[in-house]
C-alpha cells in the first residue's frame, strides 16, 4: 500500500486541535509511545502510558490537558485523544474499502513452480516462493508475502501485507489480516480505529479450518515457529503467540495478549487482552484466563460437569464463600 506524508500543521487542522510546535514538520505513520520514531505520530489516553509519553521518540503527540506537562516533543492538544486517534486512522488508511482491486495478477505466478487452483485472486506486489500449493477459491491480497512449500486450502483469505513463511498449512475458510475489533467512544456513537498494521506467520506454522487471525491496529500480529492451532481459533490484534505453542478449538484470545513458547491451550478458553503467559504453561480446555501467568505449570478455571442438584448445591456453597469474603473486604473491593 502506498503511503501519503503529512505537515502536522495538515493533521491538527484535520482533527480540529491546537497544535503546539513545528507545524512543518513531516509525518508518515502512527506509532505506539514506545515504538513510534522521529517521522511518527502518537497518542497518549491513559496514565498507564505516562513514562513512555516522557521518553517516547516521535515527533509529535496526540493528548489532552493533563498530559501536556509530561510532553516532551510536539503536540496537539484535542479534547478525546482516543477518538483523535481513530479518525487519523482514517486519514493513513487511505481509504481502502472504497476501491476494489480487478486486476488478477495470477498469470504472473503460472510459470514458476507454483500450484494454483481454479477461482484464485491475487493482488499486487504479491511474492509467491517456490513450491507454494494454493486451491481453489483463495484470495490473495496486495502485498502479501507466501513462502516456500506453504500450502493454501480452499477458501483462505489473506488480507494485504500479511506475511508467511516456509512450510506453513492453512487450512479452508481461514481469515488472515482481518481488522480487529477497535473502536473509540464519541458522544453519540463508536468511531472506527483502522487497524494499519499487519499479521506474520512464521515457518513450520499450522492454522485449522475457519480461523481468524487479526491485523495489529499498529506494528504486527505474530504466530512465531511452530505454532499449531486447532478449527475455529479467534487470535485478535497485536497477539504474540510463542513458538511451538498448541491452541485447541474455539480458543479465543483478546487483543494484545503475548503467550510463551511451548505452551498447551486447551479447546474453548478465554484469554483475556493485554496480559502475558509465560513460557511452557499448560490451560486446560474451558478455563477463562483474567490476569497473567507468570509461572510455567498446569492451570484450569473451568467447571466440571456434574448432576444439576449437585451443581445447584456447589453453586449455593461457592455463594456463600463469596458473601463471606465481601463482607470481610469490603473496603478493599470498592477501591
Amino acid at each position: 500500500m502506498s503511503k501519503k506524508t503529512y505537515k502536522l500543521s495538515e493533521i491538527s487542522d484535520f482533527l480540529g486541535g491546537q497544535l503546539e510546535g513545528d507545524p512543518s514538520k513531516s509525518i508518515t505513520d502512527i506509532g505506539t509511545l514506545s515504538e513510534a520514531h522521529e517521522s511518527s505520530i502518537s497518542f497518549i489516553y491513559s496514565k498507564k502510558f505516562l513514562n513512555d509519553l516522557k521518553s517516547t521518540a516521535a515527533a509529535a503527540v496526540l493528548l489532552s490537558e493533563e498530559y501536556k506537562e509530561h510532553c516532551g516533543t510536539d503536540f496537539i492538544l484535542v479534547s478525546n485523544p482516543h477518538e483523535a486517534y481513530a479518525k487519523l486512522t482514517q486519514l493513513f488508511s487511505g481509504n481502502i474499502r472504497e476501491k476494489i482491486s480487478t486486476q488478477n495478477h495470477i498469470d504472473s505466478f503460472l510459470k514458476l513452480d507454483v500450484q494454483i487452483g481454479n477461482n484464485v485472486f491475487i493482488g499486487k506486489n504479491v511474492t509467491i516462493e517456490d513450491g507454494v500449493i494454493i486451491n481453489h477459491g483463495c484470495y490473495i491480497g496486495d502485498d502479501v508475502f507466501i513462502g516456500s512449500k506453504s500450502y493454501l486450502h480452499p477458501n483462505v483469505c489473506l488480507y494485504h501485507s500479511t506475511k508467511l513463511g516456509s512450510g506453513n498449512i492453512i487450512h479452508a475458510n481461514s481469515v488472515i489480516g482481518s481488522d480487529g475489533l477497535g473502536f473509540a467512544k464519541n458522544q453519540s456513537s463508536w468511531e472506527k480505529i483502522e487497524h494499519l498494521g499487519f499479521v506474520e506467520v512464521k515457518d513450520d506454522v499450522e492454522i485449522g479450518a475457519s480461523c481468524t487471525i487479526d491485523r495489529a491496529s499498529l506494528g504486527s500480529t505474530v504466530l512465531n515457529n511452530g505454532v499449531k492451532l486447532d478449527n475455529q481459533v479467534h487470535i485478535a490484534h497485536n497477539c504474540i503467540i510463542g513458538k511451538n505453542t498448541i491452541i485447541g478449538a474455539k480458543t479465543a484470545i483478546a487483543g494484545s495478549t503475548e503467550i510463551g513458547e511451548d505452551c498447551l491451550i486447551g479447546g474453548g478458553c478465554g484469554i483475556v487482552d493485554n496480559i502475558k503467559i509465560a513460557n511452557q504453561v499448560r490451560v486446560n480446555p474451558m478455563t477463562y484466563v483474567t490476569k497473567s501467568i507468570n509461572k510455567s505449570g498446569i492451570y484450569s478455571g473451568g467447571a466440571v460437569v456434574l448432576e444439576h442438584s449437585k451443581w445447584l448445591k456447589h453453586i449455593t456453597i461457592q455463594k456463600k464463600q463469596f458473601d463471606d469474603w465481601y463482607r470481610k473486604n469490603k473496603d478493599f473491593a470498592a477501591s
